[in-house]
């Protein structure tokens, strides 16, 4: 799967701590279709962010897709 810029904005809200590890999945759900206007379900699924029970923060295959994208788009 090849993120978009939605899907960057969502992972890099972890990345940076605006999303805390502990925030409940349909807290993050509806902060993310409220403040950046996209769906992290997807990206759950697909195993970009490690989320049982709570957010717990990006998995490695999230980590290195913000990597990929930011190197694709020249991001610093």
């Amino acid at each position: 799967m090849e993120i978009t810029q939605t899907d960057y904005n969502i992972l890099k809200a972890i990345q940076s701590g605006r999303v805390e590890s502990g925030t409940s999945p349909s807290h993050f759900v509806d902060y993310c279709d409220n403040v950046i206007g996209g769906d992290p379900r997807p990206l759950i699924a697909e195993g970009y962010i490690d989320a049982d029970r709570f957010i717990n923060g990006l998995t490695d295959k999230g980590n290195q897709s913000i990597a990929d994208y930011e190197k694709e788009h020249n991001i610093s």
